[in-house]
């Protein structure tokens, strides 16, 4: 019964993970589509129907950049690289929200100041810790 077991272990996280990856993937992808789309001039002016193609190639793009890095590196050594590149979005994020709200909001939708605080705090707790990680990567601490 081992052999049986084995196969349906490995189906059963299948299929814990397969649906959770093909979600993540595809809200990475759509935000890069969105940055492309903001930030083109050429790609805005094109057929709103067309951006499936611009989503396609995306998707194709990050799909061969992710077998490269398997192939190349380990993949713990990757989730490591991702984890630190993960904390740096989420210190800049934090400070970035906090800056739009203050610039962009009326002043009777700003945030409070417990909450500036808060996302300062964990703006600055973030990108500490990415730098902390990124020395240590390194070897330089």
């Amino acid at each position: 019964w081992g052999d049986v077991f084995w196969f349906m272990t490995l189906f059963c996280g299948f299929l814990v993970l397969a649906p959770s990856m093909a979600s993540s993937i595809d809200g990475i992808v759509r935000r890069w589509v969105d940055v492309f789309w903001t930030g083109s001039r050429r790609l805005r002016q094109m057929d709103p129907a067309k951006i499936r193609n611009v989503y396609f190639y995306v998707l194709a793009g990050y799909s061969v950049f992710g077998m490269i890095m398997l192939t190349v590196g380990k993949p713990v050594e990757l989730m490591k690289y991702a984890t630190i590149i993960f904390n740096y979005a989420l210190g800049f994020s934090c400070l970035h929200s906090l800056a739009l709200n203050l610039i962009l909001l009326p002043r009777e939708l700003r945030p409070g100041w417990l909450i500036r605080i808060g996302m300062v705090l964990a703006g600055l707790f973030f990108t500490l810790l990415a730098v902390i990680t990124t020395l240590k990567e390194l070897g330089i601490i």
